[in-house]
């Protein structure tokens, strides 16, 4: 599993560089200066290779959120066959080959945490051009989960 999660990364970054040295299409503003609390919202999800995969709203398989606090704490909030179960954590912001990486670190194992690992972590990723996070849990055949950024209610 982390012979695939460390290939990823290699393969990953040398897709990420740029012929004219230009900027990466990553975030590079840190969650610190932003208003909190935050909340990223699932709006997209997509099962395998296939184009037709992509599933949104409520044809998802779950509704999933994460609210990220001043505090570098973050709960994460998942619906599913109407039942609703939320954990939590602290988070940490790297700056890596000019992208920016979300560590996100629970409190205990548990259910929901996607990653490619058995620790109880998560990388989401920051893009840019579309204002989304990314899980990189779809780099070891999980999920590709999108998140977009939505006002508290």
């Amino acid at each position: 599993m982390k012979f695939k999660f460390l290939l990823f990364i290699i393969i990953f970054n040398l897709f990420s560089c740029s012929k004219n040295n230009m900027v990466s299409p990553r975030i590079q503003q840190d969650l610190s200066i932003k208003e909190f609390p935050q909340k990223w919202e699932l709006f997209k999800m997509s099962i395998g290779m296939q184009a037709d995969s992509e599933l949104t709203g409520e044809d998802m398989r779950y509704q999933e959120n994460y609210i990220f606090e001043s505090d570098s704490t973050f709960s994460k909030t998942r619906i599913q066959d109407s039942t609703e179960t939320i954990v939590r954590g602290t988070y940490s912001i790297k700056n890596q080959n000019d992208e920016q990486l979300i560590l996100l670190t629970f409190y205990e194992e548990n259910s929901l945490i996607g990653n490619c690992s058995t620790e109880p972590v998560e990388y989401l990723n920051l893009h840019l051009d579309t204002q989304t996070l990314f899980s990189n849990w779809w780099a070891c055949d999980g999920p590709g989960l999108y998140y977009k950024q939505v006002s508290l209610e």
